[in-house]
């Protein structure tokens, strides 16, 4: 007798199951071997349908992790034996990177309460994951326009979108020290990968970051989908308050300041969505890319928010939903990274405003090409590292709903 296929979510738990250290979760064994901030949370929302306390151990070792002045760094280097670049030395560090990632925590936690975890151990976080969301705030704001800037590509989770290409055309590549790329050892096609130019200012702008004593360097950019991720944290952590008392915080506020700050500054009524801005350079930067979109899980004004959703509809259409870039936008590329394949994350934050089709194009995905870092949009082809987690997670989220 022959064993029938394990189901979607039995593979999904095995995902997570075989990518656990423990105390977190490796993104991907094959070409992430750290604790990355935003995958880690979306981790603990897969644990969750799983084992509670593994969710809340992922949230409470992320948290645990946080500088003294409330920043997530993006990268925990907890096995320092690793081969990984750029590591701590690199950054100057001891453990941790310097940068932040998208602010997905408070939402992550939101998810694991509501699935029906410990609430003394839940309320034991919020003071930490408050101090973060005031970092963003003090420290990623440098016109204080109520958005968030990041000050490297990373710190977004977009690593090499086109949203980035003007600003880091200022970002000279001649001044990185010398280094060696380990990802491009681990992956099917290096042409799925940044490329070696970006690389190198990916570098410059680490040592620059370093100078500055881990502030802001030569590089902000504001970023509607960093702002919109941290509005949308900010009322998960108010909702968890009311939820467990405990503390006071003035999350609320600073969600409705955040909302408003992307409606003042970043929406652009004649191209209809949301842009980025270059601090330093003070201006505007029109790529289309899904950043632009990612204010649609806020309440935002009905003409705005229909404005975006046909943006989508017509300028996204691919035949696997949604691309990173969208294909008429002359920087898309259909293979690398975030320049225009398709990917479960930002899909599974889109999906309550799209609609019920992109989960079930987005599960299709999985289906058909395994648990993959990102899809071609277009063939459904699996690309980047295999048995990635959030994918699995994700997919556990859709599937347990």
């Amino acid at each position: 007798m022959t064993s029938s296929k394990p189901s979607l979510a039995d593979q999904a738990a095995q995902i997570l199951r075989a990518n656990d250290k423990g105390r977190f979760t490796l993104p991907s064994p094959h070409l992430y071997p750290h604790q990355w901030a935003w995958d880690s949370a979306f981790a603990a929302i897969g644990w969750a349908y799983l084992d509670l306390d593994r969710a809340l151990l992922e949230l409470e070792t992320l948290l645990a992790g946080a500088w003294p002045d409330g920043r997530v760094p993006h990268i925990y280097f907890h096995d320092k034996h690793a081969d990984y670049f750029p590591g701590p030395a690199m950054w100057e560090t001891t453990d941790s990177t310097s940068i932040s990632q998208p602010p997905v925590w408070a939402s992550a936690l939101r998810r694991v309460f509501e699935c029906g975890a410990d609430p003394d151990r839940v309320r034991a976080l919020l003071p930490a994951i408050d101090a973060s969301h005031r970092w963003f705030a003090a420290a990623r704001d440098p016109q204080r326009k109520g958005l968030v800037a990041v000050v490297h590509p990373w710190e977004s989770g977009l690593d090499n979108s086109p949203a980035w290409d003007s600003a880091m055309e200022a970002v000279d590549p001649e001044q990185a020290p010398p280094f060696k790329r380990v990802d491009l050892e681990r992956v099917d096609d290096v042409g799925q990968r940044p490329g070696d130019v970006e690389y190198k200012r990916y570098v410059v702008l680490v040592k620059e970051i370093a100078k500055s004593g881990f502030g802001p360097g030569i590089f902000a950019v504001y970023d509607p989908l960093m702002t919109a991720l941290l509005a949308r944290a900010e009322l998960d952590l108010a909702w968890l308050v009311d939820e467990l008392g405990g503390m006071e915080t003035q999350a609320r506020e600073r969600a409705a300041r955040l909302r408003q700050g992307l409606l003042d500054h970043l929406w652009d009524a004649e191209r209809g969505r949301f842009l980025l801005h270059d601090a330093v350079a003070d201006r505007p930067l029109t790529p289309d890319v899904i950043a632009g979109y990612l204010p649609l899980i806020l309440d935002l004004p009905p003409e705005i928010e229909a404005t975006l959703l046909e943006g989508l509809r017509t300028r996204f259409a691919t035949r696997y939903p949604l691309a990173s870039t969208s294909p008429q936008d002359p920087a898309f590329e259909a293979r690398r990274y975030w320049r225009g394949p398709t990917w479960i994350n930002t899909n599974w934050l889109l999906a309550p405003k799209v609609g019920r089709s992109l989960v079930e194009s987005s599960l299709e995905l999985i289906e058909r090409s395994g648990f993959r870092e990102y899809y071609d949009a277009e063939t459904g082809e699996g690309l980047g590292a295999r048995e990635f987690t959030w994918s699995a997670a994700l997919a556990l989220d859709w599937l347990n709903r």
